[in-house]
């Protein structure tokens, strides 16, 4: 979750700069999912947080 963090924070950078935001995700499972899958569904979350910064700034 750290790597695809670091990967693809830039989704939000442009929308979080010189605020403040804390993004925190909790993985509750006792299996380790593939990194693909990670990435994909982090991917996802950023996107949705983009539209819900988006939208409130508007």
């Amino acid at each position: 979750m750290k790597a695809s963090f670091f990967l693809n924070k830039s989704i939000l950078e442009k929308e979080i700069i010189n605020k403040n935001y804390y993004i925190i995700f909790i993985y509750k499972a006792f299996d380790l999912p593939e990194f693909k899958n990670v990435n994909e569904s982090i991917i996802k979350i950023f996107n949705k947080i983009k539209k819900i910064i988006v939208e409130t700034i508007d």
